[in-house]
């Protein structure tokens, strides 16, 4: 068996792809490789050895074909999984059906020993973007778990976040979230509702239905806006979930409760919750500050996160807390380097940045020689994060898209910027602003 790779044209694959090696074959005596050089090959990208040494330990073992077909099988699998790893998809391919025919002789239909080599092709489907032939690999290798130890079985766990990661990239999005709610009904099942196992995958799912809820329209139909609500809810009833766990567990004042209480001010924050948002973000700090093992960097950045809160609610605190944190800065020793750099120029907070934006067709304001479109305004960032001094530089499109560049500005907020102990005003920033005419959709087929 000759297979060639250049180093250059090899693409790392999903280094889950390796998790996947069973490094515990046992091999011909007289062999000297081992899964663990194959391994350091890889992770040094001498992906032609690694290789060549795979194949000579399915070579070498070729006796055990008949002896101890699961073995081979398992020889065989390695060898797809590094060459997936190495880049070589559809060789990693081609091999991995070779050695799952060859298990599938040998092993019950639903056999556990199918799982990994089942894994392995789908992990490459991936990759290749084959991805509705990687669900149905994903599909049956979780059909084999069940079978075998149960619908709730936690050697699933693997397939379900495959399974998700297609259904994310796929724009499946309600199938994602049933994914992501089954995991946590999987660990449940096996730690119990109120294990602190289950805090990970709680925090998780928060920040997941929040970001979730975030990219769901703000003013949508009404079906839209039930989703976005719905979302809203299920983020903070993971983290309140997460909270009660610890508080039940350590009481109210440990500092566990950190992160899903920021959690909380998160998503509350983004729903427009804006008093339930800084009561979050307020009990964390004091969490911080009340804890002795804090140190100092994770002090500040809870400060500064809770004066961003209040810029973004025009709380007038934002101003005090924005100076203890620059007070700390200068004080601590982690932050050498770093001193004159978190408070050197104002950052921007909400919303994001408009990075390209789209028109019907090309302005008649823009010449035929303009190579882009544009429009270069200059604004002040002031001391309470708020824009002022909008001004026009230079465009070549119509004067709505300037008066709608002004309202952005106008509602961007920044934290602002600290010169020598004293909160600022920026003048003279610069924003460009680009255009693209958006490629004309084909008809509709009738």
């Amino acid at each position: 068996m000759v297979i060639f790779c250049l180093a250059h044209h090899c693409v790392h694959a999903d280094g889950e792809m390796l998790d996947l090696l069973v490094p515990s074959i046992t091999v011909s005596e007289g062999s000297s490789i081992s899964y663990t050089d194959i391994e350091s090959l890889l992770a040094d990208r001498y992906f032609d050895d690694a290789i060549a040494s795979a194949e000579e330990i399915v070579e070498n073992n070729n006796f055990l074909k008949t002896t101890k077909p699961i073995a081979y099988g398992k020889l065989a699998t390695n060898l797809a999984i590094v060459l997936g790893h190495a880049g070589q998809y559809e060789d990693s391919l081609a091999i991995s059906e070779k050695a799952l025919a060859h298990l599938e002789s040998s092993v019950p239909q639903f056999s556990p020993e199918l799982v990994n080599v089942i894994l392995a092709r789908s992990y490459i489907l991936i990759t290749m973007e084959k991805l509705d032939e990687a669900r149905q690999e994903l599909r049956r290798a979780q059909h084999i778990t069940h079978r075998d130890d149960g619908v709730f079985t936690v050697s699933q766990l693997p397939i379900i976040e495959k399974l998700f990661e297609i259904s994310a990239r796929t724009g499946d999005y309600l199938n994602a979230d049933k994914q992501k709610l089954f995991t946590l009904q999987v660990l449940k099942k096996t730690h119990g509702p109120q294990s602190e196992k289950l805090l990970p995958k709680l925090i998780e799912l928060g920040r997941y239905y929040g970001e979730r809820a975030s990219s769901t329209g703000q003013f949508g139909d009404g079906q839209l806006n039930h989703l976005r609500q719905s979302l809203f809810r299920q983020s903070i009833g993971k983290y309140e979930e997460a909270i009660s766990i610890i508080e039940g567990k350590y009481g109210k004042s440990d500092p566990r409760l950190i992160e899903p209480l920021q959690g909380i001010a998160r998503t509350r924050y983004i729903q427009r919750s804006n008093r339930k948002s800084e009561q979050a973000a307020e009990r964390a700090l004091a969490l911080i500050e009340g804890n002795p093992a804090t140190d100092t960097q994770d002090k500040v950045n809870a400060i500064i996160r809770l004066g961003d809160l209040y810029t973004l609610t025009a709380d007038k605190r934002a101003s005090d807390l924005y100076l203890r944190a620059w007070r700390l800065i200068q004080e601590g020793e982690e932050f050498k380097g770093q001193k004159s750099q978190i408070f050197r120029r104002p950052q921007r907070l909400w919303p994001r940045a408009r990075t390209i934006v789209y028109l019907n067709r090309r302005p008649s304001t823009a010449d035929n020689s303009d190579k882009e479109l544009f429009i270069n305004a200059e604004y002040t960032v002031k001391s309470n994060g708020r824009v002022g001094n909008v001004r026009l530089l230079n465009k070549n499109v119509p004067n709505n898209e300037v008066r709608s560049l002004r309202t952005h500005l106008y509602e961007t907020r920044f934290r602002p910027r600290i010169v020598e102990g004293i909160i600022v005003d920026t003048p003279k920033l610069v924003f460009k602003q680009r255009f693209l005419v958006a490629e004309p959709r084909p008809p509709l087929d009738t």
